[in-house]
């Protein structure tokens, strides 16, 4: 009975935590939390405000709306703003306010945070299908540009200047597709979720794939890192879900 009670243990303990070895022996995990159903349809794009006390997400068509939830994703508020296919959304530190990606329409939009639009943004980004367009966007906090993640055909990383011209456009080639991208401020290293490949991924331009993790799920379209808590926070588009991990290294 002690043997079975222990190999249950063990199994669970593999089940809830995901690991990687890095070059020097030394393991990284994701350790799943808690996963959450959230009263949000198709949730794609995740952020986290300021003070990382509420988190903002974007739904998919045909809802296309922006909520706020707390952060164990109860719906604290639906924004006003009614999308045409909404993708991504980031917050922005300077002025609180928010930037959401409309991925058919390859446009930015800078919205408050009743959802009020600001400025609107169309992006000269010509990529091969017109469904596979701008999945994930940030405003870095560093360079204070926006970043746009075109999901495939072809993957790209592309980097926005403050007159939301491209200055940069990089191709990415480590997945199948990008849904959702952040930025860990502590390093300047991006989280980046594959939907298709079904991975998280930690990637900088010099050192490219740092580390990555296996997600045990599907449509994982959104990732949003707090470095304060080490909390990793992933939505579900299929699962309607958001799955909260301590990221330990």
């Amino acid at each position: 009975m002690k043997l079975i009670w222990l190999m249950g243990y063990l199994f669970f303990l593999t089940a809830c935590s995901l690991d990687e070895i890095k070059p020097d022996g030394q393991k990284s995990q994701l350790v799943l939390i808690e996963s959450v159903s959230l009263e949000v349809p198709e949730p794609s794009g995740l952020t986290l405000n300021n003070g990382a006390n509420a988190l903002y997400v974007v739904s998919d068509p045909p809802d296309n709306s922006v909520y706020k939830l707390d952060l164990l994703g109860n719906v604290k508020r639906v924004l006003s703003y009614s999308g045409g296919d909404l993708e991504g959304i980031s917050y922005d530190h300077r002025d609180h306010t928010l930037w959401v990606a409309e991925e058919s329409l390859r446009e930015v939009v800078h919205l408050d945070t009743l959802g009020n639009e600001l400025e609107r943004f169309s992006i000269n980004f010509e990529g091969t299908s017109s469904s596979s367009g701008f999945e994930g966007i940030l405003l870095n906090p560093v360079t204070n540009h926006i970043v746009l993640l075109n999901e495939k055909s072809p993957g790209t990383f592309i980097d926005l200047d403050s007159s939301m011209n491209i200055t940069l456009e990089y191709a990415l080639d480590f997945a199948l597709d990008y849904s959702g991208i952040c930025f860990n401020t502590t390093d300047g290293n991006y989280f980046i979720v594959s939907d298709e490949s079904q991975e998280l991924i930690e990637w900088n331009f010099e050192k490219r794939i740092i580390r990555s993790f296996s997600l045990d799920y599907e449509k994982a379209e959104g990732v949003a890192y707090n470095p304060e808590t080490n909390r990793i926070y992933i939505v579900s588009d299929s699962e309607q879900k958001l799955y909260i991990y301590e990221f330990q290294h």
